[in-house]
């Protein structure tokens, strides 16, 4: 009897199994996504603004032009203003104080600063100086050049200043902890040395490494030679030769060629001299002319705009020829362009041999009437420790002009902000020679703020390019702000810019000319994650608009990018304030309403959302950033809004209007979305012009930029469609989760709509598992399917490894785990790689793309590889059902799924990991082979200076955010219907338990975090337990549930056909509401309407709750 009942009982099963696996299609999943983004009010949301009348403004790309590269003129104007006032009040001074200031490299009475983001004292400088420099008893400013020094912070974009002066005493202020102060010699430093000449420099060092150089000298000399090669920047060139009985060079293109002082090339010059040891004798003619031949490589326009500069360094005697003719010989035919120094160490060096250095520097034999013969100077250190600071100072021996105009580097990383800076530098005089230089750092993300938050929906971008074709700001270069970014050597322009004509732009911007142009051009926009989503060209016809940045030292040029006949859609309406709509997400500055509670780590309100405001809600982005909040300027924020004062605080029209428009959405929230869908982890609205709603209502760290975040730029990038994530770890708590999000547009045509918001919710991954089980009841038969979701670069949305693995590290590729499903994707040209450059790399990096095209439209089904993959319409996602192999561990790629793709090295074959292949890049010119027909990469996404606020102490004893009765779910089911709930499988030790539900805090990735683990008692279950039934009754009630459960499932087959027959299943995953939770019976076809009459954009009512 009960063999025939499982026969009947599978038989049933294996019928609606086959009927699903026939018609497994991605409908159904795409109406759940919808209802998902109606859940959070994405379908309210876009009705509110299609009401909204709009007023097109043609954007002015000449004005806006002209207002940006004023205003960074102002700055930079600002900054020589300030450094002039600081080298007036030096030259003044004269450095005559003989009061020893505070040590840099000693621990002083510092103070946390949000402006210099390190420990500071603005009441103070503070001085270092090396240990081997000459002036044993220094002179330092007096309190006249300190009180200039904090009369410069009213320059908000200025951060440190500093003194160097000639001697290697370093002044700094603010006062602040250095490191390597015994070491540290501003004289070698880019800024010190290109303050000191208007040109740049060509340099190179002949290294004598025969028998008298062996030991420490060479050690030394090395140290020297390296020195040298770090006060050179990437417009300078630099050559090394190394001799003894003959002359070498670096091989390869180092050979005949000097090149530029980047990274790169300085690495290559450290690991060549450190091959090196002391043997033979010492060929001076050998090396001379060996040096020449790189002077004599650079074309006759280069030569005669730079300095050219051989430093001769030897411990010993010439072996052969004449020095002075070859000299002579060489430097004639270069009209006696090069100066020399020469350097002789060693206390063995006889009379005979320091004579000869001291005419090789004067040059004795050279003859004026080739050209005006520069004498150098000839130097004998007197201990090698010396050597150092008597070569890595061999600019000082030039007549220095006094330049009235200060000089600027090129962007490099700041050592506290770890952002990217530009030192500004002008030269002091003390009794009318130089001394030293006064200089001041300059946030390069403040001075160039209006750059980086220009709209990019409107297909338009800005860059600024100096005098030398050298990029300082574009949208594909690593971001300023960016404190994980490394300094980039390869920075020419066309590497960014890659349209055939627009050599006649830079060209003229070159020339600090104005002008615009019309050009069919490319725009990167990046799709999420540099290394894993990639970028997307986009070909548009865009007008150029350049101008000159004009203001002392600068030869800087703005360029703006817009396209043809663009516009911008402002509101042509003005809603009132509400009373309510702005509750500023600082708890510490303004009061929050209670209740207050506990979601999952954080501290929150759940009777609000809360706002965030970020630059681009301010008219001035640069008066926001860098500026520490306070509770004037919240209740500033405040007051304004509401109406109670008519002092606007810097916010955009637009802003205000978002702040007013969005607030519905929040009785939305904490009424229908809360009640209908718990399962929901966070929501989120983020408005195009800078206001961002958070609900439950948390505090979001002060520099935090949703235009920065990944989910913002995959929605922008899909912007019609409903996007989901990959699944990842909730930074505060939640577990793993995935995110979906959906555009809202402005009011119109399709083709013309507008991005005005992007709105966004988190869900649990396991609910995400449960929905697809529900819906595709073939997702439920784990021992022959298994039901995965890939996004369309490729990603894991679902997949049996996120339910069994406790963590995540990272997003999953198909090809890191299906390898079989993969190369058949391959095959079919479904999935396939996209290429592009990745510069600062020299790499071409591999991202994945999935598209159905042609006759695949709706699907395919490989029934050699046991798969169907069915598109999700109206996603960006697809529905792949896979019969289950013995043999499924098949990869394509078989690192680490977390591993930086940046890192990986692509192997054969087309299925592989993401990963790069290396390309053809000329070092010795910094440039690439190939500059044409290539796609950059878009930059990475910056990872910003974020400092969290603890709340430990304030949630540690607070109730969670909703109610969750978890104790009372008996199935896994309704348990994941609640986002603060966990399903219980396991004990701390891994050993299976019977299943319970409980908080997700307790037992996260479905295990137990403590000894306990057992299901506990929900409402009247907690009072004495009744007397067992008797063992007949558990028969009979099995004999029943079993004939239940076969008729069951013969109806469901027969209702699911007849489904089929009308369309899509309509039907939706409600939750099981909290008052529900112990019934017995389920309503599944209730479908919660969305559409709320009473929540209106325009609408008075608010939620009655002290805000105040």
């Amino acid at each position: 009897m009960r063999g025939r009942f499982v026969l009947l009982y599978l038989f049933a099963l294996n019928l609606a199994v086959l009927q699903n696996a026939q018609e497994f299609n991605g409908d159904t999943l795409s109406s759940e996504l919808n209802k998902l983004a109606d859940s959070i009010g994405w379908s309210f949301l876009q009705g509110e603004y299609n009401k909204l009348g709009y007023k097109e403004t043609k954007i002015d790309g000449e004005k806006q032009v002209d207002e940006i590269a004023g205003k960074i003129g102002r700055r930079m104007i600002e900054v020589d203003n300030a450094l002039k006032k600081l080298k007036e009040a030096v030259e003044e001074d004269q450095l005559s104080s003989a009061d020893v200031p505070q040590d840099c490299c000693v621990d002083g009475d510092y103070q946390e600063s949000i402006r210099f983001r390190t420990q500071v004292s603005e009441h103070h400088f503070c001085y270092s100086k090396p240990d081997y420099a000459e002036q044993k008893y220094p002179r330092f400013p007096s309190n006249n050049v300190l009180s200039a020094m904090k009369l410069n912070l009213d320059v908000k974009h200025l951060q440190f200043q500093y003194i160097a002066n000639g001697s290697g005493l370093f002044i700094n202020y603010p006062a602040t902890k250095l490191t390597d102060c015994d070491t540290y010699d501003p004289r070698f430093r880019p800024f010190y040395v290109s303050t000191t000449t208007a040109v740049p420099r060509d340099v190179v060092v002949a290294l004598d490494i025969s028998n008298s150089m062996r030991g420490e000298k060479l050690n030394e000399a090395r140290r020297a030679v390296l020195t040298v090669m770090e006060t050179l920047s990437v417009k300078d060139n630099f050559g090394v030769v190394v001799f003894n009985d003959e002359a070498k060079t670096l091989d390869g293109c180092y050979e005949n060629q000097l090149v530029p002082a980047t990274s790169t090339t300085k690495k290559k010059f450290k690991d060549f001299l450190s091959s090196q040891s002391g043997d033979g004798g010492a060929d001076f003619d050998a090396a001379l002319r060996k040096a020449f031949m790189y002077f004599k490589a650079n074309s006759s326009v280069e030569r005669n705009s730079r300095d050219q500069i051989l430093l001769f360094l030897t411990g010993g005697e010439n072996i052969k020829g004449s020095p002075l003719e070859t000299i002579r010989d060489e430097n004639e035919a270069l009209q006696n362009r090069v100066v020399i120094h020469t350097f002789g160490i060693g206390t063995e060096m006889g009379i005979a041999e320091r004579e000869l250095l001291k005419n090789m520097a004067e040059q004795k034999m050279n003859n004026n009437s080739y050209g005006y013969v520069k004498i150098g100077k000839p130097v004998f250190p007197e201990n090698l420790k010396s050597l150092r600071e008597a070569m890595g100072t061999y600019y000082d021996y030039f007549s220095v002009p006094i330049s009235t105009h200060p000089t600027y580097t090129q962007p490099y990383k700041d050592f506290f902000t770890n952002e990217k800076i530009i030192t500004g530098c002008l030269p002091f005089a003390i009794n009318n020679a130089f001394s030293g230089v006064v200089c001041a750092d300059i946030l390069l993300s403040e001075l160039v703020a209006e750059i980086l938050y220009i709209k990019q929906e409107e297909l338009s971008y800005a860059f600024i390019i100096d005098g030398d074709e050298r990029t300082i700001v574009h949208p594909l270069l690593p971001d300023p702000r960016d404190v994980k970014a490394t300094d980039q050597d390869i920075n020419n322009i066309y590497n960014f810019e890659t349209s055939g004509d627009v050599f006649q732009i830079i060209d003229s911007m070159k020339k600090s000319s104005k002008g615009q142009k019309n050009l069919v051009t490319s725009i990167i926009e990046g799709r999420g994650e540099k290394y894993l989503d990639g970028s997307t060209k986009i070909t548009l016809k865009a007008v150029y608009y350049w101008t000159p940045i004009v203001a002392p030292g600068s030869n800087l040029s703005l360029c703006i990018v817009v396209e043809q006949n663009n516009t911008v859609a402002d509101i042509d309406f003005t809603p009132q304030p509400s009373s309510g709509d702005f509750l500023y997400h600082r708890w510490d500055l303004n009061q929050w309403p209670a209740p207050f509670c506990r979601h999952f780590n954080r501290y929150a309100t759940q009777a609000k959302c809360t706002v965030k405001l970020t630059p681009d809600a301010f008219t001035e982005a640069y008066s926001y950033t860098g500026v520490k909040e306070t509770e004037v300027r919240v209740k500033q924020y405040k007051d304004y809004l509401s109406g109670d004062i008519f002092t606007n605080p810097g916010l955009k029209a637009s802003a205000v209007k978002s702040i007013r428009l969005t607030y519905p959405i929040e009785k939305f929230w904490t009424t229908i979305s809360r009640k209908e869908a718990p399962y929901l982890v966070w929501r989120y609205v983020a408005t195009q012009n800078g206001v961002m709603r958070n609900y439950p209502g948390i505090r979001l760290t002060d520099d935090y930029d949703y235009k920065l975040r990944p989910w913002y730029h995959r929605t922008v990038a899909q912007k019609l469609l409903n996007v989901v994530s990959a699944p990842y770890e909730d930074a505060w708590g939640a577990g793993k989760v995935i995110s979906l999000t959906k555009t809202v547009f402005t009011r119109g045509a399709t083709h013309e709509r507008k991005i005005e918001a992007i709105l966004g919710t988190d869900l649990s991954i396991y609910y995400f598992n449960q929905l697809l089980e529900d819906k595709y009841p073939i997702c439920a038969n784990k021992t022959s399917y298994n039901c995965i979701v890939i996004d369309n670069s490729g990603f894991l949305v679902m997949h049996p490894h996120f339910i069994e693995t406790k963590s995540l590290k990272g997003q999953v590729h198909i090809a890191y785990l299906e390898g079989r499903i993969s190369r058949s994707l391959i095959k079919k040209g479904i999935m396939y790689r996209q290429p592009c450059r990745d510069t600062g790399n020299k790499k071409d990096q591999f991202t994945y793309r999935v598209k159905l095209g042609g006759t695949e439209l709706n699907g395919i089904v490989d029934s050699e590889e046991g798969y169907q993959l069915r598109p999700v319409s109206g996603s960006n996602v697809f529905l792949i059902l896979k019969q289950k192999h013995k043999n499924d561990e098949d990869k394509c790629c078989h690192v680490e799924y977390f591993r930086d793709p940046s890192s990986v090295q692509c192997g054969a074959g087309q299925c592989t990991c993401l990963c790069y292949t290396d390309l053809s890049f000329n070092e010795c010119k910094n440039q690439y082979a190939i500059m044409g027909g290539f796609v950059p990469c878009n930059s990475q996404l910056p990872t910003l200076r974020s400092v969290s606020t603890p709340e430990e102490d304030l949630v540690s004893n607070l109730p969670t955010c909703f109610p969750t009765n978890c104790a009372c779910r008996k199935t896994e089911r309704e348990c994941f219907r609640t986002s603060g709930c966990s399903w219980c499988t396991s004990d701390t030790h891994g050993n299976l338990v019977d299943g319970f539900c409980d908080l997700k805090e307790l037992c996260p990735y479905q295990q137990c975090l403590k000894d306990e683990c057992s299901g506990k008692c929900c409402g009247s279950e907690c009072n004495s337990p009744s007397p067992p039934p008797e063992p007949g009754f558990y028969i009979g009630v099995s004999v029943g549930a079993g004939l239940f459960v076969i008729v069951l499932i013969i109806v469901v087959v027969l209702i699911i056909r007849k489904q089929r027959n009308r369309g899509t299943d309509d039907t939706y995953l409600d939750p099981t509401f909290d008052n529900q939770i112990c019934k017995d019976k389920e309503d599944y076809n209730t479908m919660p309407n969305y559409y709320v009459a009473d929540l209106s954009a325009h609408s008075e009512e608010s939620i009655n709750t002290n805000t105040s």
